[in-house]
């Protein structure tokens, strides 16, 4: 499981990347809509599938604070929102205690930004965000392009020799049965480390033999990819039930393009294609960043704000 209170490059902060965040934000602002302390209804391409659909309320506590004894002008926190549209997804609802904005980007993600303005001395302030998931059994109800999620890149080393060699001996005579061997073998022949503070990526974890929930994503999509199958790595939470996510709930899987769908691949769990209506997504992992969070797994704080979730 990937545990971050305090998200992998978060405390990242450069002229460059500021600059290029200033451009995102001019991207997204005609994509985000400022929402008030009530909730906001997320329109829905599939309200059909409603009936069939089982509801998945997520509940998140951000506290910020201020270590200062002087006030704060200006910090925002980014956070991912479950995708508006997922492998069997569809995001309904956002609740947030606080004023926000949302936003998309290139590859669909839902952002949610929080801005902070004239934050007090050594004040302290809890904001709720809850949102409301439908989940769907057995559905792909995104489209994706899959064209763009077959080349090799950080952490997914899919040109590297040692994983072409081994997708060569993995290959079957049909994309599903090919998918299925990759699942095998990570899930048997990767040793689960516990959680690693830092990605390591596909590579490391077969070099090794050894990785947490996202080495063995990395390894079996880096593994479809080099077998010609469209894979990717995403992060969200697996849950049965109306929860309370804690950081070290947080996890990465694969999923990997088959038939026309996307279809669930997470070797560390132990879950081929099903229960995909368990999983719910976040994010999906790319090398070069799109959006104003950059590398951070689940959020990013832009300022001298402290954040617990």
């Amino acid at each position: 499981m990937r545990s971050l209170t305090f998200d992998k490059s978060h405390a990242q902060h450069d002229g460059s990347r500021m600059s290029r965040r200033r451009l995102w934000l001019k991207a997204f602002a005609t994509a985000g809509a400022w929402c008030m302390v009530h909730g906001v209804p997320v329109p829905q391409a599939h309200a059909a599938l409603d009936a069939q659909a089982v509801s998945r309320r997520l509940r998140f506590t951000a506290t910020f604070s201020n270590p200062l004894a002087r006030p704060l002008d200006k910090a925002t926190f980014w956070f991912y929102l479950p995708r508006k549209e997922g492998m069997a997804q569809t995001l309904r609802d956002v609740q947030v205690s606080a004023p926000f904005r949302l936003h998309s980007d290139a590859i669909e993600h839902t952002l949610l930004e929080l801005p902070f303005e004239n934050f007090p001395p050594l004040a302290q302030k809890v904001v709720n965000i809850s949102v409301e998931v439908l989940m769907q059994e057995g559905q792909s109800i995104t489209s994706g392009k899959p064209g763009t999620w077959n080349r090799s890149e950080r952490y997914i080393e899919s040109d590297a020799p040692g994983i072409v060699a081994l997708a060569a001996e993995l290959k079957r005579s049909s994309d599903a049965d090919t998918a299925y061997a990759i699942y095998e073998w990570v899930s048997t022949h990767i040793n689960y480390a516990g959680y690693l503070a830092d990605d390591y990526g596909a590579l490391y974890a077969l070099e090794r033999r050894r990785g947490d929930c996202t080495e063995y994503a990395y390894l079996a999509t880096a593994l479809a990819r080099a077998s010609g199958l469209p894979a990717r790595v995403v992060g969200g939470y697996v849950v049965t039930q109306d929860a309370l996510p804690r950081a070290e709930d947080y996890h990465n899987w694969a999923e990997v393009y088959l038939d026309g769908k996307w279809r669930l691949l997470d070797a560390q769990k132990r879950s081929w294609l099903k229960p995909a209506e368990n999983y719910v997504a976040f994010r999906y992992y790319q090398a070069v960043a799109g959006n104003p969070l950059g590398n951070a797994h689940r959020f990013h704080m832009d300022g001298e704000l402290a954040v617990r979730l």
